[in-house]
């Protein structure tokens, strides 16, 4: 009898066992489960913070360009109010292409209709006019005259300032698209013949053309060079030499799509229409020491002061890019085609509609 009861309780006992190491297994699945749970949410989590970082890394540049914000930070790692502009139009006409002021006047270029108009800035209105014989697209103030560049007949117009009598015409190889006075001498861009030319003006006669190896679509003058923008994506210096040598080319690689170019501030700006940036350059070493990420369509550019300003054509807006921080962009009601210094801002001739705008640094 005694044999069965403990033959009995070792019998319950591994029933008990097995009850036991069948829990415990439960309880360890579950366990597991706990945990794969846990862990598949911590990568759900972890998907969406990557997510987020992506996106805010794709909408950030388009923050940064837009008009909206009205700070941006600082050296200091707080934030630094942006500046921003204001402006008030001159002029409205059908299209501006160029404009030159002195003196308290201003002249500006239509070429829809092929006419040069003087106005008064003050009162808006025109006070004289002339008809030229082609479409002009650049102006220049140079010995005492006005220089218009014909693009279409291929002739550079010297115009009497005071009364707009045309003086003389003098023809120039294809498509004359920018001028920029160096030395006594007008030179011209002609993006057709990828040329730059100069033009003495004491005698009105042309030198000897140079070709330019990257193209020449705009130039700018300074720290005794030439710079042209063309149709690679570069900037070339061009330094002239003399009638024999003719002008030495140095070139360096830019944004894409350079078009506009202006010198001032110890540096070459170039803006870059088809990536959205601004170049610029050192002229003591021919290298670009910034890049800045304006985007739109940067069309235009001027030195003014201490600033540097940016027309956008697409847009119709400008801009200061420098010194930082950049300020908002303004806009101004005109794709702004011709950026031009004067005393505490730039003139902006467009057209789309046509007007001239003097845009300057709101204050208050």
């Amino acid at each position: 009898m005694a044999q069965k009861n403990r033959r009995q309780r070792r019998l319950e006992q591994g029933r008990r066992a097995r009850a036991q190491r069948t829990q415990d297994a439960q309880r360890g699945r579950g366990g597991s489960d706990h945990r794969r749970e846990r862990r598949r949410r911590r990568a759900a989590w972890a998907g969406v913070a990557v997510l987020v970082i992506v996106i805010a890394a794709i909408t950030l540049p388009l923050v940064l360009t837009s008009s909206s914000p009205s700070s941006s930070p600082s050296s200091a790692g707080g934030t630094t109010s942006a500046p921003h502009l204001s402006s008030h139009t001159l002029l409205t006409l059908p299209a501006a292409s160029a404009v030159v002021q002195q003196g308290g006047v201003g002249w500006v270029t239509d070429d829809l209709r092929n006419l040069l108009l003087r106005f008064d800035p003050a009162t808006g209105k025109v006070e004289h006019s002339v008809q030229l014989a082609g479409r002009p697209v650049a102006m220049v103030l140079a010995g005492g005259q006005l220089w218009v560049a014909d693009a279409v007949d291929n002739q550079v117009v010297e115009v009497d300032p005071a009364t707009l009598t045309i003086e003389r015409s003098v023809a120039v190889p294809a498509g004359p698209t920018s001028l920029a006075v160096l030395d006594g001498d007008v030179w011209v861009a002609s993006l057709q013949a990828s040329d730059v030319t100069p033009i003495d003006v004491r005698t009105g006669t042309a030198g000897t053309p140079d070709a330019v190896s990257a193209g020449a679509v705009r130039v700018a003058a300074g720290y005794g060079s030439l710079w042209v923008t063309g149709t690679a994506n570069v900037l070339t210096r061009a330094t002239p030499a003399d009638s024999v040598t003719g002008i030495r080319q140095q070139t360096v690689t830019v944004g894409q799509g350079p078009i506009g170019v202006a010198t001032g501030q110890g540096a070459v700006w170039v803006a870059n229409a088809a990536g959205g940036t601004v170049s610029a350059v050192s002229p003591s070493s021919m290298a670009v020491t910034q890049t800045l990420h304006v985007g739109g369509d940067p069309l235009t550019v001027a030195v003014s002061g201490a600033k540097v300003y940016v027309g956008d054509g697409t847009a119709q807006t400008v801009r200061t890019v420098s010194p930082a921080p950049m300020s908002q962009k303004l806009a101004i009601g005109t794709g702004p085609r011709v950026l031009v210094p004067v005393a505490g801002g730039v003139w902006a001739g467009g057209s789309n509609p046509g007007r001239v705008v003097a845009v300057a640094q709101a204050h208050g």
